[in-house]
């Protein structure tokens, strides 16, 4: 067996989902939102919560570019899915649905 099939499948057997408490449905907090609060309300705590949100934004962008590539290199050494990587594109497309990132 390829060590790379070994992998997956060992990777497979312990991926384990994280369980939190469920937030309230919310909507999400658009970027013309954004600037807006990040005009009205010169408090440091709201200007660095506000960049806290862009900045995990942004890095949900960059995530979601690893993944691919990744993604991409494990169809061509491999073929076929990895559940985990699956499952973690399910994940990246309903919060990039959720905040229309």
């Amino acid at each position: 067996m390829p060590i790379c099939f070994k992998a997956a499948l060992c990777l497979q057997q312990h991926v384990k989902p994280i369980t939190h408490k469920k937030l309230p449905d919310f909507r999400p907090v658009a970027r013309d939102e954004m600037r807006d609060i990040w005009t009205r309300y010169p408090d440091p705590d709201v200007r660095r919560l506000t960049l806290e949100i862009e900045r995990y934004r942004r890095v949900m962008g960059e995530v979601d570019s690893l993944y691919r590539s990744f993604e991409q290199a494990w169809k061509d050494a491999v073929g076929g899915d990895l559940v985990a990587l699956h499952r973690f594109k399910l994940l990246m497309l309903e919060e990039r649905e959720r905040a229309k990132l």
